[in-house]
């Protein structure tokens, strides 16, 4: 046990893996007192951190921030790229027919012809039909991540020199438009992006999912924001055209995961400044499960390794439930104890306030309780993307290279052994789908197939209807 505990220490601080042996064999532990100075260290930096984040936070979501900027309003193309129905999208769709806004266009872009979103789509412009909204479905081959190949599709029919980018799954108010595009009046500005609140959780990867949003990313882009460091999240993107082209436009992105982020850091060396509004968008977060939850943030965490290795490196640090339950299982001191239930109540804390900020609402404390959970389940999450590269998004599995550049990930000996077992299979006893004759029992050939689907998609280069409308 006292092994077990001193390599966790030594994740912690390197410097205690050069360690001395006792004539018996045994590492010489560091006494109770250095483990609990050493691990209150630690403690100190996470509660700074956190505190340092809380009031960042609260900066740039101020009253009356805003206010003080002239009235802008350019004409805006708005580029909402759908695949399948996320959570509640109809209502999402419809928050942006109702913006308070002179001039703007909204273009809806689906890859695949057989889009549930399609009738959604095309429901929401009947109802509307003064707005100037088009239905682009299908996107030509342009590259590997499929959320550009949409937009690449959809700037085709763009009319204006400002666009904002915004994902499926964001509600807004009708003053959201006429809120963020004031900061474009600012000499410079090449691009705008907004804080987003969690909200509408019911199950409990909604629940964690959206904590997590409220306290430590909201924290974090606030806090990147007031030290002019880049930090871009697709799901509210505004620029002028004019920014997006020197940089390369599209193209230059077409093949990474972090399209969003990459978009930013090169505007940025392109001579612009970024800006984070005080408009808070929704996030809506309602029925999603655990898997989805660990999914979403094991492809976030690999981002983030490849993209800012040296915060990545240090986020264990400022993750308080796991500080604290290292620091408690270190000793029997009461003092670690103490410090135990000191972090896993800030943490839960900081979760309560920040989502009061943003959403205006506090979280139930039977929900408030999943905060220190989901702390401690991101942690192997962390370790997982120092060695994997391998993420799944959006229907494809990838590996993930240096600022996230994206290759297609090979399908991995087991399922080309079952393919050839199908092929087999087929061979002997016929192709019901081709009209041969079928075997008295094909369930298990079924169930074979689903199960090698989407693998065998994610096998060859997607291609998607070439058609528009």
């Amino acid at each position: 046990m006292k092994i077990f505990l001193y390599s966790q220490l030594a994740t912690l601080n390197p410097q205690l893996a050069t360690r001395n042996y006792s004539t018996e064999g045994e590492p010489n532990m560091p006494g109770p007192l250095n483990v609990n100075l050493l691990l209150g260290l630690v403690a100190i930096v996470a509660v700074a951190s956190t505190v340092l984040s809380m009031l960042a936070l609260g900066w740039v979501t101020r009253r009356g921030r805003g206010r003080g900027l002239p009235e802008h309003t350019p004409p805006v193309t708005i580029f909402k790229p759908l695949k399948g129905l996320d959570e509640e999208l109809e209502a999402n769709l419809r928050s942006f027919f109702h913006l308070d806004y002179p001039v703007y266009q909204l273009l809806f872009g689906v890859a695949d012809a057989g889009d549930p979103a399609i009738a959604v789509v095309q429901k929401l412009m009947g109802e509307h039909p003064d707005r100037d909204a088009r239905l682009v479905v299908g996107a030509p081959a342009f590259g590997l991540n499929p959320k550009v190949e949409n937009l690449a599709s959809m700037d085709r029919f763009r009319k204006y020199d400002v666009i904002l980018i915004s994902d499926s799954n964001v509600r807004v108010r009708p003053s959201y438009l006429r809120e963020t595009a004031k900061y474009l009046a600012e000499p410079g500005v090449g691009l705008v992006t907004n804080l987003f609140a969690g909200v509408g959780e019911i199950h409990s990867g909604a629940i964690m999912e959206n904590l997590q949003l409220n306290g430590f990313i909201a924290g974090g882009m606030a806090l990147a924001s007031v030290l002019r460091v880049t930090c871009v999240v697709g799901k509210s993107m505004l620029m002028p055209v004019k920014a997006l082209e020197a940089i390369g436009g599209f193209a230059r992105v077409r093949n990474l995961l972090a399209e969003d982020q990459v978009i930013g850091v090169l505007i940025r060396k392109a001579g612009y400044s970024i800006r984070l509004s005080h408009h808070v968008i929704d996030n809506v977060n309602r029925r999603r499960g655990f898997n989805w939850f660990l999914n979403r943030h094991s492809r976030w965490y690999k981002i983030r390794r490849q993209m800012a290795p040296y915060t990545f490196m240090s986020e264990p640090m400022a993750n308080l439930a796991t500080v604290g339950l290292v620091w408690a299982f270190s000793g029997d001191s009461g003092i670690a104890w103490g410090g135990l239930a000191g972090l896993v109540g800030m943490g839960m804390a900081r979760d309560a306030l920040q989502t009061r900020w943003l959403s205006g609402r506090f979280p139930e404390l039977r929900k408030l309780l999943f905060s220190p959970i989901k702390d401690v389940l991101l942690l192997p999450l962390w370790f997982d993307a120092i060695v994997n590269t391998r993420v799944q998004w959006r229907g494809h599995r990838f590996h993930v290279g240096r600022l996230t550049r994206l290759r297609q990930a090979r399908v991995p000996r087991d399922v080309r052994r079952r393919v050839r077992r199908v092929r087999k299979y087929r061979t002997q006893h016929g192709n019901p789908a081709a009209g041969n004759q079928a075997p008295k029992d094909t369930s298990k050939l079924r169930d074979l197939g689903s199960r090698l689907r989407f693998w065998s998609e994610d096998s060859r280069n997607p291609r998607y209807p070439k058609k528009s409308s």
